[in-house]
């Protein structure tokens, strides 16, 4: 066959669907007519590919008759005109101007006799002109003889009562037309196929407590299931069963599961539902645990409850930690999320492993509350006690010098700021043991001075930066760039936690171009970005660090 574009579609290097195709005709079209659509599209931009009818037929893994079908089918849509049968010649319009097939008169007498067996088949309603020019519109276009159009109505009336309408039994013959289904024979072959699984259908539909009768797309999912997945009647009607409710599309969604599975006996499909249902129960429980509901729960489980099964964790040990989290606060999916994964590098998994893990945060936290309370704070502890408690333990520090650090920084400003430069000051200086610091006082004297020091020039810096900014704000278009350096860091975070790779990249030039700009600005006042924020330096080491964040090694020896 061959294919050519009208005037206005335009040929290029790729084959182009306009977009009016995919929203207005594709959603209608059977699967083999948008199959044998494009690829004839395809064709029109490759005319050096002169195929034959049966080729494209090959190509597709179609027959012939499905293939003309087809194209008849986009034909009475107006979207392409078969200019000849033999050979095969069709050419494309544009589906924004696509013609419109207007309705052929047609001579009484040729339908006369289907019309009469039409009338007799639906007698509770008188059928109007409009309605028999469909179904001859429709025989002329696909080429069906009058007896095969009437054995579709039949089975549609069979299937729906007489009262059917028109446009369900045309939406039924274009179903068998684009399977290549025209002809008498092929179509009782079809029925007699549906209606042979007619009961196995109908067995399926009530395990799925659907009430209605089988209809042909019933039966096109049961041939999918059988003869393409090569799923028996009996593991099919088991998997109905173990869904109890829900529609044929839910069904079809769950054999296709079982088959990415290779789930095909009744014992391995028993197996995934009950391990699916058990790992839905425990969802349920983890959300009643730390007391959120959701309407939808299937992405939690794929999101969070089956990757921490993976890992390792059972059901109570899953239990434990979402008590754990309730009881502190992280209440979250996402929160007992983290806390899964701290647990699992770890190594903490078994229920033992965790209860030992809960049970030393425990200890600890009793523990921050007791030098909380030598600090003179009333508070329960925070994330920022518990890490400054692992820093100092990391710097292998007892309990009983953490005490003695606590009791030397009882009642001042920042106490457990202060408390840190003190167990600073003793690990620079060697100090792990209570009798190394019996003199105390010379020590407390030290780090007095040492934070005097610190917040003079804490002071110094602090204004210094601050008459800096006030002397670039003057700059005419600093104050927007300077106020964005701080909304593109927030923007950059959102950005990473995303995982919006593309997103990421364009701020990360933004935000060099924008401290490009800051910098040629300031440069005129013999000022950089960092004379903008306060920072202090060691006079010993030149070490620099911002106020707030760090302190030399060496500060205290100076």
């Amino acid at each position: 066959m061959t294919c050519s574009l009208s005037k206005e579609f335009s040929i290029s290097s790729i084959t182009s669907v306009e977009n009016e195709f995919i929203t207005k005709y594709l959603p209608l079209a059977d699967g083999n007519a948008v199959k044998v659509y494009l690829y004839g599209l395809y064709l029109c931009s490759h005319p050096e590919f002169d195929k034959s009818i049966n080729e494209i037929a090959l190509d597709l893994s179609l027959t012939e008759d499905i293939v003309r079908a087809c194209f008849l089918y986009w034909q009475q849509e107006g979207l392409v005109d078969i200019l000849c049968n033999d050979p095969l010649q069709v050419v494309y319009y544009s589906p924004k101007s696509a013609f419109v097939v207007k309705p052929k008169k047609y001579k009484p007498e040729k339908y006369s006799e289907f019309t009469k067996a039409v009338q007799e088949v639906l007698p509770n309603r008188m059928i109007s002109t409009n309605e028999y020019t469909e179904y001859f519109n429709f025989m002329e276009t696909y080429g069906i003889k009058p007896d095969a159009m009437l054995l579709i109505i039949k089975y549609c009336v069979e299937l729906k009562g007489a009262d059917i309408n028109y446009k369900y039994i045309n939406a039924t013959a274009k179903n068998f037309a684009s399977k290549g289904l025209i002809k008498l024979e092929q179509i009782q072959d079809e029925l007699s196929s549906y209606f042979v699984h007619s009961t196995q259908i109908a067995n399926i539909l009530s395990a799925l407590s659907i009430s209605r009768k089988p209809d042909i797309e019933d039966k096109q999912l049961f041939d999918k299931w059988t003869d393409e997945l090569s799923f028996e009647y009996e593991n099919i009607l088991f998997a109905a069963k173990t869904l109890k409710k829900g529609s044929i599309k839910k069904l079809d969604d769950f054999i296709l599961e079982l088959y990415s599975l290779k789930c095909f006996s009744k014992e391995e499909i028993e197996e995934y539902s009950l391990k699916k249902k058990q790992v839905y129960d425990l969802t349920l429980r983890i959300n009643k645990a730390l007391s959120i509901y959701v309407d939808v729960i299937a992405p939690e489980i794929d999101n969070f409850v089956s990757k921490w099964i993976t890992f390792g964790f059972d059901d109570q040990t899953l239990l434990l930690i979402a008590n754990y989290c309730f009881k502190t606060g992280k209440n979250t999916l996402q929160q007992m999320d983290e806390l899964v994964n701290k647990l699992k590098d770890g190594g903490s998994i078994t229920f033992s492993s965790v209860g030992d893990f809960f049970e030393s945060q425990k200890k600890n936290d009793e523990f921050i509350k007791k030098f909380l309370s030598i600090l003179g704070l009333t508070r329960n502890p925070t994330p920022w006690d518990r890490d400054n408690l692992h820093i100092w333990k990391s710097w292998n520090f007892s309990d009983e010098m953490i005490v003695k650090a606590a009791e030397l920084s009882a009642g001042k400003t920042s106490a457990v700021a202060y408390m840190n430069s003190i167990l600073s000051n003793w690990k620079n200086k060697g100090l792990f043991n209570v009798s190394e610091t019996e003199n105390l006082s010379s020590s407390t004297n030290s780090q007095e001075e040492y934070n005097r020091e610190y917040e003079r020039r804490r002071t110094i810096a602090l204004s210094k930066s601050q008459k800096n900014i006030e002397k670039a704000m003057e700059i005419d278009g600093f104050s927007k760039l300077y106020e964005r350096t701080f909304s593109i860091e927030k923007d950059l975070a959102v950005a990473e936690v995303s995982e919006n790779d593309e997103l990421l990249k364009t701020l990360e030039i933004e935000k060099q171009n924008l401290l490009e700009k800051i910098e040629n600005m300031l440069s005129k006042f013999n000022l950089t970005f960092r004379d903008l924020s306060p920072r202090y330096m060691c006079e010993k080491c030149n070490d620099t660090g911002y106020v707030g964040t760090h302190r030399c090694d060496c500060f205290d020896k100076k």
